[in-house]
């Protein structure tokens, strides 16, 4: 594969955001006083920009125009032979958020401290995953991920970790009526989580769901912290789901919200809207999604081109 542009995504720091963003007075204090907590936020900063700098090297050796954007800008993925986020998972979720067909390739910057779960390759290794994938012999994976509607109206992200539904306030209680095959019942709970396979390692599996093969063409949903009326037991509690499924929500509060992978990303549901959630037509394509260094030398998971 010639990899003639490339669109690099990019995390601010920790320590960026606190000592330069937000200027915080207790954590430049901290600094001054050389703190163990602050030195540590320096570290990995360091770290992050190494690693950044080792990946665009790269990227120059192998001939590639490269555009970098902050994580959370808008892009046009059509435009780049490959999206490469260098940061942790946050920051590859991100940039998946904006991806329809072009392979993606997350490089934890600083693994000591970023959580990388779709970050395999590491500043150790980047140079030569890169390498492989001008070769055509770099694996390529696809996780599913899930397309959600708000009165029938397509939220822009897809879902690769998890759809959150709650009141506005996580801590307050949802009223709703859940619809599942057929199946409708009213609830009171903390929320409904639904999520693909590569969100089953995350929040759904904290909360009692089940660990789904990661390219399976799965979903499923955990009604979190389920308020259980005397005499009363929900049939709706947790359910794995196929490809021809959807699960439904009518939200009983003026106060609702849909979260898309996080916090980062929400969207606001009045009284009586309807959300629905299904698996999404457009996989994500992975490259050298775990652990590059065993997977380079190993079988191919799909091939490394444009398109799904």
């Amino acid at each position: 594969m010639t990899l003639r542009r490339v669109l690099l995504v990019t995390k601010r720091s920790a320590y960026e955001t606190y000592a330069e963003d937000l200027r915080d007075p207790r954590f430049l204090a901290l600094v001054r006083k050389k703190d163990p907590k602050a030195r540590s936020l320096l570290a990995s900063h360091r770290e992050h920009y190494l690693t950044l700098g080792a990946v665009q090297k790269a990227l120059d050796r192998v001939g590639a125009s490269t555009d970098r954007l902050s994580r959370g800008e808008v892009f046009d993925d059509a435009a780049y032979d490959l999206v490469v986020a260098v940061g942790g998972d946050g920051t590859f979720i991100s940039a998946a958020h904006h991806i329809r067909t072009t392979p993606i390739l997350g490089v934890n910057s600083s693994p000591r401290d970023s959580v990388g779960f779709f970050c395999g390759p590491t500043r150790k290794n980047a140079e030569r995953v890169l390498e492989q994938v001008c070769r055509g012999r770099a694996p390529l994976s696809f996780l599913h991920r899930l397309v959600t509607e708000i009165d029938g109206v397509r939220v822009p992200q897809p879902a690769l970790n998890d759809v959150l539904y709650a009141h506005e306030n996580t801590a307050a209680m949802a009223r709703y009526r859940l619809i599942v095959r057929g199946v409708r019942e009213e609830q009171k709970s903390s929320g409904v989580w639904i999520g693909p396979p590569a969100g089953s390692r995350a929040a759904l599996g904290s909360a009692g769901g089940r660990q789904l093969p990661l390219c399976a063409r799965k979903f499923q949903f955990v009604v979190r912290e389920p308020y259980q009326e005397k005499g009363r037991s929900y049939r709706l509690r947790k359910g794995v789901l196929g490809p021809k499924d959807r699960i439904a929500i009518e939200s009983h509060l003026g106060h609702g919200k849909v979260f898309i992978d996080g916090s980062h990303v929400c969207y606001d549901v009045p009284f009586g809207g309807s959300i629905t959630v299904r698996l999404s037509e457009c996989p994500l394509p992975v490259v050298a999604f775990r652990d590059p260094d065993r997977a380079l030398g190993g079988k191919h998971r799909g091939p490394l081109s444009r398109g799904s």
